[in-house]
């Protein structure tokens, strides 16, 4: 396999010697994480050196998520690109600027776990306000069908008809058909006949 390195010189390498160099890249990469160890590169004029600063630029496919999830110390990465620009690479030779940022790198490793647990709180409590806005609207949803169904069904009355939500009852029970007023000759014939029915009837109950 060919991979490109330093001054763009090309070099053949065993699957032995990849493995070999993929864990010296990595070591490396990860001691960039340390200020003072960039001061001690800075002192000794290494940041100079052209094929060393295309080294750091060959050295960033560590970002790659393919990587990165292999490092235990990522803030090394935020040191790799801050190594890309001259005039980091100039300033980091002074002690009192290398001081200064390794200070900020503790300060940042001491509140990084209290700020991580709150953040993961946050998020928590978030969630469950959710899960609770969430389970009062299933209950008021199932209170609302509940009530809407008892409206909807029917009662029954003392007199055996039923009442509807609307107030209107339908009745049980045969109601007696009442008299149509009509001609004053078939009302006076319907008495006829109604007197000779109840004579029929005496008849023969004797």
């Amino acid at each position: 396999m060919a991979k490109m390195y330093g001054k763009g010189k090309t070099a053949i390498e065993s699957e032995e010697l990849q493995k070999r160099r993929w864990q010296i890249e990595l070591e490396f990469v990860q001691c960039l994480s340390n200020p003072n160890y960039l001061n001690f590169l800075a002192q000794r004029g290494f940041f100079k050196d052209q094929s060393f600063i295309n080294y750091l630029k060959y050295l960033q496919y560590w970002k790659e998520p393919d990587y990165a999830k292999y490092l235990m110390y990522p803030m090394c990465l935020y040191f790799l690109d801050l190594l890309q620009y001259e005039h980091f690479r100039r300033e980091i030779v002074n002690s009192q600027c290398c001081k200064f940022i390794d200070d900020q790198a503790i300060l940042q490793w001491q509140h990084y776990t209290r700020k991580r647990i709150k953040l993961i709180e946050n998020v928590t409590a978030a969630q469950q306000q959710q899960q609770q806005l969430q389970q009062q609207q299933q209950q008021a949803n199932g209170m609302e069908a509940a009530t809407g169904g008892d409206s909807a069904a029917p009662t029954p009355n003392v007199n055996g008809s039923a009442s509807t939500a609307d107030g209107q009852q339908t009745s049980s029970a045969l109601q007696p058909v009442q008299a149509q007023p009509g001609n004053p000759q078939q009302q006076q014939q319907q008495q006829i006949n109604g007197l000779a029915s109840g004579a029929n009837i005496k008849l023969e109950l004797n």
